[in-house]
Formats: C-alpha cells, sequence, structure tokens
C-alpha cells in the first residue's frame, strides 16, 4: 500500500537482526543497544539520499515492537528527517520494561549489560522518554491491552509524553485484549487503514488534517457556514450600487444573493421585504421585519420585479419554471408550516380545525419568521439555501406562462397530501434565480 503511494520502502538488516550469523545477533549486546543499529538505519536512508532514489523532504518511519523501539529513537536522533511515524509496541521506558515484562529482566540486563538496580543512570539515558522534547514527528502510536512482551503502559507513557510536550500532532490507538500485535481481523484491517490515513496526511500530504471534534452537520458547523451569508447593515442580500446620477444619486440598495444550489443559481432566501420595497415603493412593512419574507405578492408584481432586477443589473434574473420549482421545493421537514406551529404532524382535517386559532393571533401574517430561522434544504450544491419548504409558498412560471404557487407556507401543513387548499395570497412570496432556462 506504501508502494502504490509512491513510495521507496528500506526495510534495514540491521546489527543484531538476522541472516548474517550468531555474532551479527549478539554484537548489540552488553551495552551496545541503540549504538549500531540506529547508525545502520541512518545510513541506508543516507545510500538512498545520495543514489536519488527518494525525496530527502518525505521520509517517514514505522514499525512494531523493536522496529518500534528504533523508529521511536529515529526520531530523537533526527528529529529533522522523519515527517511522519507509525509505531506499534514500543518501549520508551526502560526501567518500566524491566519490571513488567515476562522476560523483561533476561532481555534488558542481557542488552544493556546489566539491571536498573545495578545502574539506574544506564537506564535513564537509554530511556527516549527524556528526549522526546527533541521529537517533530507526527506520532501515531498503537497499542495491545494485554500485551505482555511490551507493557500496554509504555503507550500510554509514550502518548502522555508528546501530549504534554505539545510539540506534534500524536495519537493514541489501543487494541482492547489484543497481546503483543493484533490478532482479530477488524483490529488489523483498523491499524492498517489507521496508519495509512496518517502517512497519507503527514507524509504524502494527499489529505488536509481534519478536526476530529468538529461533526459536519452540526449547529456548530451551521454556525460557521452562516458567516458566508451577505448582509448590508442588518439586512440580507447584497449591496448594489446603481450607475451614479449627478442631479438625484440613487441610495444604495440590497439585492438577493444567489448562490449554486443542484444546477442552479438560486437566491439563498425568498426576496425579503427590503429587497422588494426597493421596486414598489408602496409596499409598507413594519420596523425590524426588513428581513422577512416579502408576502402577499401577486404573481404579476413578483414577475415584475424580477425583470426589474434583470433590467438594474444587466444579469438574467427570473423566477423559477414549474419544472425547476420540482427540483427545489422538497419538503424536508422541520420548516416553518403550520406542523411546526401545531408541534405534531398534520392530517388534513387537523389543519382544517387549526385554522381557526390561527385567526386568534394577531397580525396580518402572525405565522412568518424572518428568513433563514429554520435549516437549510439538502442541496447538490455546498451553498446553504432556506426556506424552499416553509415561510411563503413561491410563485413558479408554468408551461403556459402562468402563475403557480409552490412550496410549503407557513398557515398550511408540511404534507402536500395534507393541504386542504393552496396556499392563500397572503402567505406567498417568490424567490430569484439568475440564468437562461435550461431547454
Amino acid at each position: 500500500m506504501l508502494n502504490q503511494r509512491g513510495a521507496f520502502v528500506l526495510k534495514t538488516n540491521y546489527h543484531g537482526s538476522s541472516s548474517y550469523g550468531l555474532k551479527w545477533v549478539e554484537s548489540i549486546c552488553c551495552g551496545k543497544y541503540y549504538q549500531l543499529e540506529i547508525p545502520d538505519i541512518e545510513k541506508g536512508v543516507d545510500y538512498l539520499i545520495g543514489r536519488g532514489l527518494i525525496d530527502p523532504e518525505k521520509i517517514g518511519a514505522l514499525g512494531w515492537s523493536n522496529g518500534s523501539i528504533l523508529s521511536i529513537q529515529l526520531m530523537i536522533t533526527n528529529p529533522s528527517r522523519y515527517k511522519a511515524a507509525a509505531v506499534g509496541a514500543g518501549d520508551v521506558e526502560w526501567i518500566s520494561d524491566w519490571a513488567n515484562v515476562d522476560f523483561g529482566q533476561a532481555f534488558d540486563s542481557y542488552y544493556f549489560g546489566k539491571s536498573p538496580l545495578e545502574d539506574p543512570e544506564l537506564y535513564i539515558r537509554k530511556s527516549p522518554i527524556f528526549q522526546m522534547d527533541k521529537v517533530r514527528t507526527p506520532t501515531l502510536i498503537f497499542f495491545g491491552g494485554a500485551d505482555r512482551n511490551v507493557p500496554t503502559e509504555e503507550g500510554w507513557t509514550h502518548y502522555r509524553t508528546l501530549y504534554t510536550i505539545g510539540k506534534v500532532p500524536v495519537r493514541f490507538m489501543l487494541f482492547p485484549g489484543e497481546p503483543h500485535g493484533p490478532r482479530k481481523l477488524s483490529h488489523q484491517l483498523r491499524k492498517v487503514t489507521e496508519e495509512m490515513a496518517w502517512f497519507d496526511q503527514y507524509l504524502f500530504k494527499i489529505n488536509p488534517p481534519e478536526n476530529e471534534a468538529f461533526k459536519k452537520g452540526s449547529p456548530l458547523d451551521a454556525a460557521l457556514e452562516r458567516r458566508s451569508i451577505q448582509k448590508l447593515g442588518t439586512a440580507y442580500g447584497v449591496e448594489f450600487r446603481p450607475p451614479s446620477i449627478p442631479e438625484n444619486p440613487p441610495p444604495n440598495f440590497v439585492i438577493p444573493e444567489v448562490v449554486r444550489h443542484g444546477d442552479l443559481e438560486v437566491g439563498r432566501f425568498e426576496v425579503t421585504r427590503a429587497q422588494y420595497a426597493a421596486f414598489d415603493k408602496s409596499y409598507q412593512f413594519a420596523p425590524g421585519t426588513e428581513n422577512y419574507p416579502a408576502n402577499a405578492i401577486p404573481f404579476e408584481k413578483a414577475k415584475a420585479y424580477a425583470a426589474w432586477l434583470a433590467d438594474m443589473t444587466a444579469e438574467p434574473f427570473r423566477l423559477p419554471t414549474e419544472e425547476e420549482g420540482a427540483k427545489l421545493y422538497v419538503p424536508h421537514g422541520g420548516e416553518n408550516t403550520l406542523d411546526y406551529w401545531a408541534g405534531y404532524a398534520l392530517n388534513p382535517e387537523d389543519a382544517r380545525l387549526l385554522e381557526a386559532k390561527v385567526s386568534e393571533l394577531n397580525g396580518a401574517t402572525p405565522l412568518l419568521k424572518e428568513v433563514g430561522s429554520f435549516p437549510p434544504a439538502d442541496g447538490d450544491g455546498e451553498a446553504l439555501v432556506f426556506d424552499l419548504g416553509g415561510n411563503v409558498a413561491e410563485w413558479v412560471i408554468t408551461k403556459d406562462g402562468q402563475g403557480k404557487a409552490m412550496g410549503g407556507s407557513a398557515d398550511r401543513a408540511s404534507d402536500p397530501k395534507a393541504r386542504y387548499a393552496a396556499a392563500g395570497i397572503l402567505y406567498t412570496g417568490f424567490r430569484v434565480v439568475r440564468g437562461a432556462e435550461k431547454k
């Protein structure tokens, strides 16, 4: 898998390993542990760089058990060389190893030449934990929860040390119940998957770093996305500056913000009262409701606004067609419909009975909300588009050029089958699209 990503994999047969006889195996005993293996690996890397076979700025290290131990030491010996590491079941503090491993006393006394009782300073010098402030390599650590060859606590020590120093990214993955290496297929798959993802991120730079605490689709995600919504003062929309007329320069005003949604460029919101009032000087609304959807708008007025907007901006603004509306106005629940006000999913009879209750509220359109008050629709595009299934029904143009109100509205049930009548003009507004109609 590393080769598939373009990597040259060096597997060094360093001092103390097999295939060169007993003398080679025993060469690192008696206090020479680390002293011969690390130079062997470094010389191998130097050779590959000298041959031009590898990129010196893209070198990583990985290993398990003794391979992990040596990889950890490499990051201390040559901190700037190794850009990513994945290490499994490796020691970082040797007194713990001597005391807790089944064969710890035999292993450590042989390779270090003495026990920690005889030379505690030797064990401190040999333990990487006390030099980890030098590490500059993003490190992924694996351990089995029941490891008796290298204490599982070594993994926690390694992780806590790097985390506390805080100079490099570090992650610790513990496989419950596993001995000195994962045996379960699910754990093996997880190990390889996480390992490749780590190298993709920090060595191959295939994937950008992700914040694992941040969940897509969360309220925080929605709040961050809302930062892209354009405003002029408190009014939603894009500021428009008409050509200056010296005798009577017109004031600046807002026009609808248009974003990509599927294969359309569509208004992020319904046309608001403030936006519509720039066109229709007779349109009145209460202070503080400038970001409510323009409502009680006849079809001809909506069509005239789109034509005026196209003329003012020299851009192809228009109303959606009925075919486009069929794709746009797909109820997804949780919007400003009568279901929201009732507190449950309405059937036709319930909706009819609630009509009298709604009339008891004060105001001409008491159920309307400011645009964008409810979660956006899930579209094919990346931008947020709001209120496609509620607030006001919206005008579209049918094939014969007539107007048709589509989408949900605050005075009707969300389920189209439960709507006992088309939305009244009081709760009807519109939204604009930009671009020629696709034939």
